[in-house]
């Protein structure tokens, strides 16, 4: 052993690609030669060989000071609310919180509330111009929801003519 030389050194071997063959095919189908970057990245090869590449790869990067650490990103707010903020800071502990077994998506939050303005009564174009839809007919799919629509219906009828006679 000489005086660089210390237990912990290691010896790496550079690997030969052309002598390892090919990886086993990946999701996509795709196949890579043993030992190369591709094998390791894209074929998800993890065999002492493609390691043996990646790591070869990592440290001539370092030694070349290309991956010194990045300082972490910061969004660049104007004052408002990140787009996520309320997914990750309200919404995802509410839904822990109420032991739910599945996660609501806000498109479900949009569809109860539009289902429950038509339970309740809401003109349909009212709900339509809530919800944005350019179409009425694109409101009237929330329609399904309501089991006893034709009550409501006759309801409002009798609503409008109890008004009229009075």
């Amino acid at each position: 052993m000489g005086p660089q030389d210390t237990p912990n050194t290691r010896l790496r071997v550079v690997p030969d690609p052309e002598a390892l063959g090919w990886t086993d095919p990946n999701r996509k189908g795709g196949r890579y030669k043993h030992g190369t970057l591709s094998a390791y990245t894209a074929g998800k090869c993890r065999c002492e060989y493609c390691r043996a590449a990646f790591a070869i790869y990592r440290a001539e990067r370092r030694g070349a000071g290309k991956d010194n650490p990045r300082t972490p990103r910061v969004r660049d707010s104007d004052g408002h609310i990140s787009r996520d903020w309320f997914r990750r800071q309200i919404w995802k502990r509410a839904v822990k919180a109420a032991r739910l077994d599945f996660m609501p998506t806000m498109r479900d939050l949009r569809h109860a509330h539009a289902s429950w303005l038509l339970a309740g009564g809401a003109d349909l174009q009212v709900v339509k111009e809530r919800l944005g839809h350019g179409s009425i007919a694109t409101t009237e799919r929330y329609l399904h929801t309501l089991p006893d629509a034709d009550e409501t219906a006759l309801d409002a009828l009798a609503k409008t003519r109890r008004r009229a006679t009075s």
